[in-house]
Parts: structure tokens; sequence; C-alpha cells
């Protein structure tokens, strides 16, 4: 559930610190301040958000997106697997950009793990300029939600609203599906993110917390 779009590199926990004890709790778990007291430190904050959308459909925040990042020259649009080598490349290129936590890390993507994105049943939305992709939302409908499972934007291409583009686009596809529940998340570090769901409407619901026993 990470997101790239505008990270800065921030890796937030290191295994030479801290035991292999890792414990992932929600903010709000009663369990927390026992474990806070008996050692354990916090070493990495996630997020996650929802977006809900109502009935009859209002698309025009998403509309706006996709179109401004059109009329920057970028053409929006679904991609197929044919696509796979550049998402690969791009996911190649931005790996060291994700922020990490214990709770949000970013695998490393071979081409046979890009395809299984598309054989496992999610849909990638991505930002092509003359011919390369820039940009990619990958998206997947679960049994509570259609849940964004990552985004990103190659270096060159950041703080141009197409990591906004490309997730409304994949947002919007699925509204007209049918889908009216979207989940995302991230590292609390990685600000870029965060702002970018909240322009397209989402809104944090829930917060997680690493913590570790230090050695």
């Amino acid at each position: 559930m990470n997101s790239c779009s505008e990270a800065d590199r921030a890796i937030l926990w290191h295994t030479d610190r801290v035991t292999g004890d890792i414990q992932i709790v929600q903010s709000t778990d009663p369990r927390l301040p026992k474990l806070v007291q008996s050692g354990y430190v916090v070493v990495g904050e996630s997020w996650g958000a929802r977006l809900r959308l109502g009935d009859p459909l209002d698309l025009s925040a998403l509309n706006a997106a996709v179109i401004a990042a059109t009329h920057r020259g970028f053409l929006i649009q679904e991609l197929e697997a044919g696509w796979a080598a550049q998402v690969t490349a791009l996911e190649a290129l931005n790996y060291s950009d994700y922020p990490a936590t214990p709770a949000t890390a970013a695998p490393h993507r071979d081409e046979s793990d890009v395809l299984e994105l598309w054989a496992s049943g999610c849909r990638l939305f991505g930002a092509v300029g003359d011919g390369q992709l820039v940009a990619l939302s990958v998206i997947t409908v679960t049994a509570a939600r259609a849940e964004t499972e990552f985004t990103s934007v190659h270096p060159s291409y950041r703080r141009r609203g197409l990591a906004v583009a490309v997730k409304a686009a994949s947002i919007r596809a699925l509204a007209h599906d049918g889908a009216r529940l979207f989940g995302t998340g991230g590292a609390q570090v990685n600000v870029g993110s965060i702002r970018m769901n909240e322009r397209l409407g989402y809104v944090i619901e829930e917060r997680w917390l690493s913590l570790a026993r230090p050695v």
C-alpha cells in the first residue's frame, strides 16, 4: 500500500538496532500503553485511508485531475500486459524511493511479478508521455473494497499532478463498475502521498504503529 509519487527516501527501521520482535498495532489498540511501558519503542508509522463515493456519483474531482494531466500533454490510460516491461523498469527505478517501515515495505518486482498483477485481477492505469510510461497506479477489488496496491511516478516527472491523475483514473474506472468504497495507505513520512490522497477525497481512518525492543 505504498506510494512513492513524491517520496523522499526514508528508511525508518534498521534490524541492527532492534530485536526481531516487531509488534504492529493500531494507535487505538488498548495494548499500546502496555507495550510502551514494557520497553517497546515506535520505529515506524503508517496509515490507512478510505474514500466513500455516494449515489448519484460525483466524479468531477477525479475528472479534473485526469483532464489537468491531459492538458500537460500526457495520455492517461488503462494499461494492458504489453506494458509489463515498462512497468518493471519504472518500479526498478523507484524502488529506493519507497518509504519503508515494518508495516509498509515495497517488494522488488521483476517482470514475472509485474505480469502477476494482471493475472491476479489488478488493474493498472498509467500516464504516458512520448511513448514512455512515467506514472502508474495499481488497484484491485477485495471482498471489502477497491484497494490501491501502489502508485509511483518517474523521478523526472514528479510534482506535475501525475500521481493524482493516474489514481483518479483508477478510481473512476472502478466506480463506473459499481465500486463505492476505496482504500489506500502508506508510510506516515510520505507527506506527498497523504496530500495527494486528500485531494482525491480520501480520509485517514486508521493509524498503525510498528514497535520494537531496542538492542
